[in-house]
């Protein structure tokens, strides 16, 4: 009898000893905190709240989905209870697909850091501080074995304020952009993190971030906002007489001059929650360019040679002179490439944003305009080429004309947004009338047959350019996407809150990507026809002076145009926002997704 009674002493010493134990070891596995977007709630609003949970390796959780029944997945949890708050569903980042012995199927674990979100609604009586409490209940399992399930407990306690301009975001790089969708609509985003700067910064280090963004700029020059610049740069360099040396340094002023615009842009944009680009509906910024271009074309043309003041001449060399009319060039057309933006782009003005730090705002869209100015180096390189060609005969005179033509083209093509509806016609009849004078009134180049074939082949494309785009639009026969224009926030809460899905289109005049998906995405059939089971919006970016614009670019987060967003039942769908051009094919995956 004493020897049973023992035993079963023993037994229970161990399986006591062994449960603390592994109490022990899931206290050093798992850490837990919670954070929020804001420094405060904003009372009769929402808050974006992100748990951060670190799992000590080799250690694993399950994840909630993906496997078998016999698994106790990670499951945090907000206590709602008598809490002057309601809690969506929690979002969960994709699991990673391990084997396990004794499961057939690779199971779905995270391990090292797993990080998930959820969304707040706050209640309007709510004052002074906001507690927030709740638990996270995991076994922690390695390659060998799995611990007793436990239990970790977490808690955040926030002011409240009842204006939203005394909440300050913080903690960006725990938040993506998109808001976290209701319960019905959960869905994991295939692609947000791909174009998450915070992420990056997270993964690689801030070094290595800033060589991605270098290489993100140079990707930019694939986008159609900075497609003027190839002409502009070949004229202003082409017609030059600098050495090498000289014209080395003068390109890299005109660069530098393109990423010291660009930055300043970029970051007042995402400081002051403005669209990138926006300042090209300002129309002393549009005349004042459109006139350099022009004085520019009339040096071309012989009428005058171009150069600085004489007080300028006469402080600085001739080299010195001629980089810092390289510079000035460059600071003026930086403004070109700002319309175009990205995911990339859009996700580097969020992070900037919510950093609220100048210098390094600067430094990284410095870094990404150096990466857009890079091939713009060597295309003016290769421009001044032209200059150091035979000068005999008149064919040099020829160069210059066209080169003028161009730089008069592209005045009007920056004074466009003025002109309205007369904007394509005027650019019709002056490349008409260009190519024109080139076949019937130009005799430069008659004493070289080469260059006199090329100018002729010019002109007629020329012509037929023109008059492509001096052919009047065919009226639309009604087959095409059914857009809604609200203009005040009344209407669109009419719109999203009506039982269809809700595509939102956000664009404006001087937006050329805008225009690209008017023309090429938004015409195709299959579209078309998907869009009838939508609710279709479009909004208004033009000027954003109003109060109803202003409102959008904070409720909506948005940074750039053109940007798409989908919502269901009044909550926008989490990884499918766009921005930038999309063709057809992709944007259809979209809309299908958002279905």
């Amino acid at each position: 009898m004493r020897n049973s009674i023992k035993i079963m002493l023993i037994i229970l010493t161990v399986i006591m000893s062994t449960s603390l134990m592994g109490q022990q070891f899931n206290d050093d596995i798992l850490s837990v905190e919670l954070l929020s977007n804001r420094d405060a709630a904003v009372a009769g609003e929402q808050l974006d709240v992100a748990l951060i949970i670190d799992i000590q390796h080799p250690w694993h959780v399950y994840a909630p989905v993906g496997n078998d029944d016999f698994t106790i997945p990670v499951s945090p949890e907000i206590f709602v209870e008598g809490q002057p708050f309601s809690v969506l569903d929690w979002q969960f980042p994709e699991a990673e697909k391990i084997a396990v012995a004794g499961v057939k199927e690779p199971a779905a674990v995270y391990g090292d850091r797993l990080i998930v979100r959820t969304v707040l609604t706050i209640d309007q009586s709510v004052v002074e501080s906001l507690p927030i409490k709740g638990e996270v209940y995991y076994q922690a399992c390695d390659d060998a074995q799995c611990l007793i399930p436990a239990t970790v407990n977490f808690s955040l306690t926030l002011p409240v304020v009842s204006d939203a301009s005394a909440s300050k975001p913080i903690n960006a790089e725990f938040f993506r952009v998109a808001q976290v969708e209701a319960p019905e609509a959960a869905v994991i985003a295939e692609d947000q993190e791909d174009d998450d700067i915070s992420g990056l910064v997270d993964q690689y280090g801030m070094i290595l971030t800033f060589a991605i963004i270098f290489f993100g700029g140079l990707a930019l020059n694939l986008t159609p906002c900075v497609y003027p610049l190839i002409p502009i740069t070949i004229s202003f360099f082409g017609g030059t007489g600098a050495s090498k040396g000289k014209t080395f340094w003068m390109a890299l002023a005109y660069v530098l001059g393109i990423a010291v615009t660009y930055s300043i842009l970029g970051v007042v944009a995402a400081l002051g929650g403005g669209l990138f680009g926006a300042l090209l509906t300002n129309p002393i910024v549009l005349i004042s360019i459109a006139a350099i271009l022009v004085g520019l074309s009339l040096s071309m043309f012989g009428v005058y040679e171009f150069r600085l003041p004489t007080g300028l001449m006469t402080a600085a060399s001739q080299s010195k002179a001629g980089v810092f009319g390289s510079f000035f060039m460059g600071l003026t057309l930086g403004i070109v490439a700002a319309p175009c933006v990205g995911p990339f782009v859009i996700g580097l003005l969020t992070y900037v944003a919510a950093q609220q730090n100048v210098v390094l705002g600067f430094t990284m869209f410095f870094t990404l305009a150096m990466g857009l100015g890079l091939p713009y180096l060597f295309l003016a390189m290769y421009s001044s080429k032209l200059s150091s060609l035979p000068r005999s005969g008149t064919w040099m005179i020829g160069v210059r004309v066209i080169f003028g033509f161009v730089l008069i083209a592209m005045a009007i093509y920056f004074l466009m947004p003025l002109l309205g509806m007369f904007g394509n016609p005027i650019m019709a009849v002056f490349l008409i009338g260009s190519g024109v004078y080139l076949i019937m009134f130009d005799k430069s180049g008659e004493g070289n047959p080469g260059f006199n074939r090329i100018k002729q082949g010019l002109a007629i494309l020329l012509i037929i350019i023109g008059t492509w785009m001096g052919v009047p639009e065919a009226e639309s026969s009604g087959a095409g996407i059914d857009w809604t224009h609200p203009a005040t926030q009344s209407e669109l809460d009419e719109l999203l809150a009506g039982s269809k899905p809700v595509m939102i289109d956000v664009y404006a005049d001087w937006c050329i990507p805008c225009k690209e998906m008017d023309k090429f995405t938004f015409p195709d059939a299959d579209v078309v026809e998907l869009s009838k089971k939508f609710t279709a919006i479009k909004i208004d970016m033009t000027h954003q002076n109003g109060a109803f614009e202003q409102d959008l670019l904070k409720l909506f987060s948005i940074k750039g145009v053109p940007t798409y967003i989908f919502m269901k039942n009044g909550t926008e769908r989490s990884g499918l926002r766009s921005a930038g051009f999309e063709g057809a094919e992709d944007f259809l995956k979209r809309m299908k997704k958002a279905l």
